[in-house]
């Protein structure tokens, strides 16, 4: 018996475990604080600046979730934190995620693909680049990995054009000297460093820049879909006179925020609820955030969506209340479950404790049947009172249901016995 009470409380310590897990897991999801790590570029970029409007919002607005930007670099330096599992958010440009497991959470913005000449250049297509020599306007190096693509589609040896890597302050003077035939930038529109690289060029030219349409850019953009076929729209970096004068069709990447794939579901969705909620009031103090948008929740994009963010913006994301009302059914189901296990278990040892006090009790009978020919008095005495206990306890069991009919009458007649036994042991001694 002593070994049946000792599981009896292990399965009773297992019980009030599991309640409290199932405790402790709702107090952390309704009360907890959740904190993400987030990667963005240097302290002067758009995306630190547009992540700091956000986290100042969250602050006032939505005490619970908290981000703690994590500056790096470069973009290219956050998509290895993201790879290394360093941060749990990112901010990182649709070409930059090749071979990293990481889910958009939403697009920042577009970046466009820009090849800039000087005005009255001979430079009318990227044909005529072969030979040449471009300025890199300094940045990531996959800037210069589009540029080969884009080469290499147009059947211009990327060997064949020269490049030189140059500031911004740099463009004007490479110009005048003649040592640059054109530039190669990736940068939003809108004012910011493209807009200022134009003017730039424009300056040095002394004349409107022209820019080098990539009319094949649907197809370039479906043999590498981390590109997009994107349009520079007229005046898009000036309006006096209009930069460029007419629409241009170009390249582009997207800026993306995005998600450690082991993101739970309900975080990345809030994440992003938070973001699109939020946004209205970060376009007041920082223009550029109108530009976040949804990404493509089509499961054959080939940017994979965070299926939490993905939830939100089908509209299928779950309500707190529905979640509650969730754990709830979970919890009412293990709990109900374990109670049905502990019942059965608890069954299961009683059942075996009453079979062994049984056997106990028919094994004694026996013992005291074979001792009672060689007994004195005073041991039949005891024998007697042993025999009245075992049958007092015998009649409970069949009170109690705990012992069946005919289990009884096999026991009434061993008591029979060893009574007669006794009887004849008295007479024999007198």
């Amino acid at each position: 018996m002593p070994k049946n009470r000792r599981r009896v409380r292990l399965v009773v310590i297992a019980c009030v475990l599991a309640l409290t897990a199932l405790a402790a897991v709702g107090a952390w999801f309704f009360f907890g604080h959740l904190t993400l790590r987030v990667a963005t570029g240097p302290g002067s970029s758009t995306g630190q600046k547009f992540l700091a409007a956000f986290i100042r919002t969250l602050a006032d607005e939505y005490p619970r979730v908290h981000l703690k930007v994590m500056p790096m670099a470069d973009l290219e330096a956050c998509a290895k934190a993201l790879a290394a599992g360093e941060v749990d958010l990112a901010v990182v440009r649709s070409d930059m995620l090749t071979g990293i497991d990481g889910q958009t959470i939403a697009i920042l913005r577009r970046d466009v693909v820009a090849l800039i000449v000087p005005a009255h250049s001979p430079v009318e297509i990227v044909g005529h680049l072969a030979g040449k020599t471009i300025g890199l306007v300094q940045g990531p190096a996959s800037d210069e990995r589009i540029l080969d693509q884009i080469l290499e589609y147009y059947q211009v040896p990327p060997s064949k054009v020269q490049r030189v890597s140059l500031a911004p302050g740099e463009i004007g003077p490479a110009l005048r000297q003649k040592r640059i035939a054109a530039v190669f930038t990736v940068g939003p529109t809108g004012p910011g460093p493209l807009t200022d690289v134009v003017a730039a060029v424009a300056k040095a030219s002394k004349g409107a820049p022209e820019f080098i349409e990539i009319e094949a850019a649907e197809t370039i953009a479906r043999r590498s879909p981390v590109l997009e076929e994107a349009d520079i729209t007229p005046g898009a970096f000036g309006a006096t006179p209009p930069r460029p004068a007419e629409s241009v069709t170009t390249l582009a990447v997207t800026l993306r925020l995005v998600a450690r794939s082991s993101m739970p579901n309900y975080v990345a969705g809030e994440v992003a609820r938070l973001l699109f909620t939020t946004k209205a009031r970060i376009v007041s103090t920082l223009p550029q955030v109108a530009q976040i948008e949804a990404p493509d929740t089509d499961k054959a994009a080939a940017l994979a969506v965070h299926p939490g963010a993905a939830a939100y913006f089908d509209g299928e994301q779950t309500g707190l209340l529905e979640r509650f009302e969730s754990y709830i059914y979970l919890s009412a189901f293990i709990i109900s479950l374990i109670g049905s296990g502990f019942a059965w278990l608890m069954s299961k040892w009683r059942d075996a404790g009453l079979r062994q006090d049984r056997e106990q009790m028919q094994q004694r009978l026996l013992a005291i049947f074979e001792e009672t020919p060689t007994a004195g008095p005073d041991k039949l005495a005891a024998f007697d009172q042993e025999v009245d206990e075992i049958c007092a306890l015998a009649l409970k069991h069949i009170t109690q249901e705990t012992m069946e009919a005919e289990e009884f009458q096999v026991f009434a007649g061993m008591v029979t016995q060893v009574r007669q036994a006794l009887d004849k042991r008295r007479a024999l001694l007198r």
